[in-house]
């Protein structure tokens, strides 16, 4: 079996001392393989956000171990000296909304990250615009911003996140604003392209239309995670 892409051990994370003390995280392990697209699910309040924003370097575990592509970025205290480069690098988002910068064309918005890795101006544009044409939106890489529909906005986002070929895409809520037709593509495009670049994903979702598309899924539930197969039928 190929090295996988996300390994967690033991992951707990708590805020606050003492009295005031909360344990969001109490132990969680994952495994994802690459090119693996697995929901997570639960309920508010259950860890899902946090356990993403742990995931994505954005905040710091109190304890455990995590790995991406086999290195260990943490633990029991931070492995990586660079945390910001790792978030550039490695991890790819893609969030509810678009977050598109307005003032930037489509091609900038997606070689923005890889121009800020070091690549020169033409060569990260460059791979923008193949990683654009590989979400069918290479017609539109001249667009600014306002000129997208929202289904067009929304693979902008994959291709950013996917540029720079992390080995992990963290997707929150990508399908929360959409309807049953745009939800389902962009779950079928997310499969599509972790084929293609063997890039593991996790979706956090409340969305019941996507749930029965995977065929992994992580119920999380105060802070402990249990593994389930999913339905996996085709998105």
């Amino acid at each position: 079996m190929a090295q996988p892409a996300i390994e967690i051990n033991g992951l707990a994370k708590r805020y606050g001392e003492g009295d005031a003390a909360v344990d969001a995280l109490k132990g969680v392990d994952m495994m994802i393989q690459p090119g693996e697209v697995v929901g997570l699910i639960g309920p508010s309040g259950s860890g899902k956000s946090t356990l993403l924003k742990c995931l994505g370097a954005v905040i710091e575990p109190t304890s455990g171990r995590m790995a991406l592509a086999g290195k260990a970025i943490y633990d029991n205290g931070w492995k990586v000296t660079d945390l910001r480069a790792l978030r550039r690098d490695r991890i790819g988002f893609v969030f509810q909304a678009p977050y598109l910068i307005p003032f930037l064309n489509v091609t900038d918005n997606v070689a923005l990250l890889p121009m800020l890795a070091g690549l020169p101006n033409s060569q990260a544009r460059e791979q923008a615009r193949q990683m654009l044409a590989a979400l069918d939106v290479g017609h539109r890489t001249q667009a600014q911003v306002r000129q997208l529909s929202g289904g067009e906005q929304q693979r902008v986002s994959i291709a950013r996140a996917l540029v720079n070929e992390p080995p992990i895409v963290l997707a929150d809520e990508p399908t929360a604003p959409l309807d049953s037709e745009r939800a389902l593509t962009v779950i079928r495009i997310l499969n599509q392209m972790a084929q293609r670049f063997q890039t593991a994903i996790i979706v956090v979702t409340h969305d019941e239309k996507i749930i029965p598309t995977f065929k992994r899924l992580y119920h999380i539930r105060d802070g402990r995670t249990f593994e389930a197969a999913g339905e996996g039928r085709a998105a």
